[in-house]
């Protein structure tokens, strides 16, 4: 801090000078402010040596479990863990392919069935059916009706009574057993002496097996059988 005082000649005596500060800079201030930006910046390059190192670690790891061997102890060369001794990775997926239902297909069971959206007459139905690689479904329990029932309103089967009147046989040759599936009420009953072909019926009142007039157009189910594992 400095004062200075002006004398002034006029009045034969003198006044105090303005007062001011000056400031200056504090040599200890200035020190502790480059050792504390010294002091961060070493503690940067510790983190990004560190960050490195980490990187270097993770590097080596990704290297060394891609050059570990690909075989665990009780298996043969060349296959992975987990699979049986003689099989692959790609035999597995083309089997599993092999096994499972064609896109658009509905699996249950052993069977695929495809529900037609189109519409045609029992024969017709049954030639689109085998031009898929199957036939007009064959309904072999009262379980298969209940969940075929769950996707459809009416649609075409494989039954007809064309060989022998009142004797309902299935497309593969087998009897329709009239006693382990459920009709609609009063059916069959060859209305008009022209109903030789099976149809699914899912109505309120009017719920089962039922034969109709086969040149009728409707949908129709189709069926083919799962490859047994």
């Amino acid at each position: 801090m400095a004062v200075f005082f002006r004398s002034r000649e006029p009045d034969g005596g003198f006044e105090v000078a303005e007062y001011r500060q000056i400031s200056r800079s504090d040599p200890e201030a200035a020190a502790a402010t480059r050792r504390s930006r010294q002091a961060e910046i070493k503690h940067l390059q510790v983190v990004l040596l560190s960050f490195g190192l980490l990187c270097v670690l993770q590097a080596s790891l990704n290297i060394a479990l891609r050059l570990s061997p690909a075989t665990q102890p009780g298996s043969q060369p060349g296959t992975q863990p987990g699979t049986l001794p003689g099989t692959e990775e790609g035999t597995q997926d083309e089997t599993q392919e092999e096994h499972s239902c064609p896109q658009g297909w509905i699996p249950s069971s052993s069977s695929c069935y495809y529900v037609s959206s189109q519409r045609a007459s029992w024969d017709g139905a049954r030639q689109a059916c085998r031009a898929r690689g199957g036939d007009l479904v064959i309904i072999n329990s009262q379980q298969e009706q209940d969940f075929l029932s769950g996707l459809v309103v009416a649609a075409w089967v494989g039954m007809t009574d064309r060989g022998t009147e009142g004797v309902w046989m299935w497309v593969d040759g087998t009897p329709v057993d009239k006693e382990r599936l459920r009709w609609a009420p009063g059916q069959p009953d060859d209305a008009s002496g022209g109903e030789d072909c099976g149809d699914l019926r899912v109505m309120r009142s009017f719920m089962g097996l039922n034969d109709f007039d086969c040149g009728f157009p409707a949908p129709w189910i189709c069926e083919k059988n799962i490859k047994p594992v």
